[in-house]
């Protein structure tokens, strides 16, 4: 089979509110590649038929297709089981981040995924689609930090959408799972994981109807919001930076735990040109007199925002390059570092819609 019926796939991705990786304003040859391996032959001449948004259902995949139900169904079947396609009577395209990480979601290495690890490298940092996966292409972020309730200073009001105990807690839904992290999977498959001697590869934190999803396929296990949150202050505690998605109310998909040298958006500050990737909480890392200047929270600090100021008596933050993590806060031995409010300019959206909604339009979708 030609690279037709692939780039058809592209094209119907690149229709997406994230669009498809390109290079040099094309679609990328490295993602064809990607989704080679995703799809045989047999199952690309179907899936060329699925939209990102408009789920399809098996009748009109027949019209399309010229195959019979059973054939569709029976090739449909080992892509539902791997999250290739998503949707149960009506079928639809996998969101990019999840198309993106079929192969990572899970430890060991099986047929494929250190060639798809290594086509992912070539279009999302060599051909840069991290400017459009972490942001849009006017730098909306699609994430933001929020910390945990033992970073921020207790005399700061907080509301429920900014700390990461309150937010889990006033979760509408009840199914929380935790999956494996796929950016340090993906690092630690191919044997380039920086953070190797200090960090775990750990797991994100999937909400709502993702978290059930990957529980059916295998790859989450169930937790209870109390379970969710110490697992939180667990890898807080030994340096990852919670973050999620950028708007206040639901739905709401995933809680991330960011390193600065594997994360898919973290590094947009940290590695890459993005410097919008990750909104930043509302509060900012203050040090009060009990600062001993001994750099605990300047090595915690994976964006370089912290600095020993020698006259000043304390570490002091940068507000342009801090994203109010608190991670910089939580093993200070004298406790003498809380975050404290510092409004910011960039919006965190009301609702997930007018995120997702904002991001289209940055990204001259209909």
């Amino acid at each position: 089979m030609s690279d037709q019926v692939y780039l058809r796939i592209a094209e119907n991705i690149d229709k997406g509110i994230q669009t498809a990786p390109k290079a040099n304003g094309d679609l990328s040859k490295a993602f064809i590649a990607f989704l080679k391996i995703v799809y045989t032959p047999e199952e690309a001449d179907l899936v060329q038929h699925l939209s990102m948004f408009k789920s399809t259902s098996v009748e009109e995949l027949a019209d399309a297709s010229g195959l019979d139900v059973d054939k569709i169904k029976e090739i449909l079947s080992p892509l539902k089981r791997k999250a290739a396609i998503e949707g149960t009577y009506k079928y639809r395209l996998p969101s990019i981040p999840t198309l993106l990480n079929l192969h990572m979601f899970y430890p060991d290495i099986k047929p494929d995924d250190l060639e798809a690890a290594k086509l992912y490298q070539d279009f999302f940092i060599k051909e840069k689609f991290y400017k459009y996966y972490g942001t849009s292409v006017k730098g909306t972020p699609v994430l933001r930090s929020i910390p945990i309730e033992q970073s921020i200073h207790p005399e700061e009001k907080t509301y429920t959408a900014e700390e990461a105990h309150a937010f889990v807690r006033g979760l509408e839904t009840e199914d929380l799972a935790l999956v494996p992290c796929p950016c340090r999977t993906r690092t630690e498959k191919l044997d380039i994981r920086e953070c190797k001697d200090r960090l775990p590869v750990a797991n994100c934190v999937f909400l709502g109807r993702a978290a059930v999803r990957f529980e059916e396929l295998g790859l989450g296990k169930r937790v209870t919001k109390e379970q969710a949150i110490a697992y939180i202050d667990e890898v807080v505690e030994l340096g990852l930076i919670p973050t999620t998605d950028n708007s206040i109310e639901g739905p709401h998909g995933i809680m991330c735990m960011c390193c600065g040298c594997c994360c898919s958006n973290v590094r947009g500050r940290t590695r890459w040109d993005n410097p919008t990737a990750v909104r930043p909480s509302n509060f900012l890392p203050r040090a009060g007199d009990e600062c001993i200047l001994c750099g605990t929270c300047v090595d915690r600090c994976f964006l370089d925002a912290l600095s020993l100021d020698e006259d000043a008596g304390r570490s002091v933050a940068d507000p342009e390059k801090c994203i109010g993590c608190g991670v910089c806060t939580v093993t200070c031995p004298e406790e003498a570092l809380k975050l404290h409010r510092f409004e910011r300019p960039e919006p965190t959206f009301e609702t997930g819609r007018d995120l997702i909604m904002t991001i289209a339009r940055d990204n001259n979708r209909p």
